[in-house]
């Protein structure tokens, strides 16, 4: 059935197609009407959403994760776009995996990426370890899969992947930049650092966090998975396993931000400073597909950024140039004079 993506609808477009119902609840407006506060999701994007009449009738009937009928009319609001829903019914007769988005990397592309990555580790220890991990097909297959958060960033289908083997590249970049780095060290702590995220989120639809996602964290889980692996491994050195084992815990970089410890070693400060910067462009990424107004040029507060981003044209793109007539103040005359004092251009 052909029907309008999300990522493609404008400001009063009329909406009418069947959607995954990401997120819904129940809320009450001040004055004590109830009104639905939902996420539509299709495989383009996922936006806000909301149901002011019948809420409750309409609301009651659906769970999360289900395929539903929409009927309703985009509408802009603080700089993003959401949907004024009018008609809101199950669509029993639809696949809710169809709807769930997927990295924009073709998963093959991102394959052969993770197998570059992997094998430019030449140490036989580090090799061994990735090869306890990535030799059971049952993992492989779910760390191929997962997402890498159920909303921050890269949270869709093989965003683990891809955020794992972004890191990786990275770090092994960082090794030939900085002799002080354990270059093979690094880059398995990257292709390693959120394997607790298999375990911590759901594959979907939609995507949630497990129980035991909820009550341990893929850090602590992460930790608990590598030293299973060490354990299969006969005379693995105590003090790699202990500097792996930190990197794990230390990556999210401060006590704040949900590590029991913070980096303490070069090759964990350069991972939690990678880690950092590959979600915090995948953020801006998502910020700029948010904003659907090309007369605006900044987005809405991001909470997670703290901070209100430009999503403007490129400056290098812009057509003005400098007025250089003898009426600017920029003109050849004071440049003269200037260059005279001997302040100017090749002084």
């Amino acid at each position: 059935m052909s029907q309008p993506e999300l990522a493609a609808l404008n400001d009063a477009d009329l909406v009418s197609g069947v959607y995954l119902l990401s997120h819904k609840q129940l809320l009450t407006t001040k004055t004590g009407k109830p009104y639905g506060s939902l996420k539509l999701q299709d495989p383009s994007a996922q936006v806000e959403a909301r149901l002011w009449d019948r809420a409750e009738e309409l609301l009651t009937p659906l769970k999360k994760g289900m395929a539903v009928k929409v009927q309703g009319k985009a509408q802009l609001y603080a700089g993003k776009l959401q949907v004024i829903v009018n008609e809101l019914a199950e669509e029993p007769n639809a696949d809710p995996a169809l709807f769930m988005a997927k990295s924009p990397v073709p998963f093959p592309k991102l394959q052969n990426r993770f197998n570059r990555v992997r094998n430019s580790v030449k140490d036989r220890k580090l090799k061994n370890l990735l090869s306890a991990f990535f030799s059971e097909p049952e993992f492989k297959k779910t760390y191929e899969q997962a997402p890498a958060a159920k909303g921050a960033h890269h949270a869709y289908l093989h965003g683990l992947l891809e955020h794992s083997v972004s890191v990786a590249e990275m770090a092994r970049k960082m090794g030939d930049q900085y002799p002080e780095l354990e270059r093979d060290l690094l880059v398995t702590a990257a292709l390693l650092h959120d394997v607790g995220k298999t375990k911590e989120l759901t594959l979907g639809p939609p995507i949630d966090y497990t129980d035991q996602g909820r009550l341990e964290g893929h850090i602590a889980i992460g930790a608990a998975m590598l030293d299973q692996r060490i354990n299969m491994l006969k005379d693995f050195p105590c003090e790699l396993a202990q500097h792996l084992r930190h990197l794990i815990l230390s990556h999210h970089g401060c006590l704040e931000f949900g590590s029991p410890v913070k980096p303490l070693t070069a090759e964990a400060m350069m991972l939690s400073f990678l880690d950092d910067m590959d979600a915090k462009m995948a953020m801006y990424r998502n910020v700029i597909s948010e904003n659907t107004d090309p007369g605006n040029h900044w987005s809405g507060y991001n909470r997670l950024l703290e901070r209100f981003l430009y999503t403007g044209p490129s400056p290098l793109q812009s057509p003005s140039e400098p007025d250089f007539s003898e009426d600017s103040t920029l003109s050849l005359g004071l440049f003269n004079t200037v260059s005279a004092k001997g302040e100017g251009v090749g002084s």
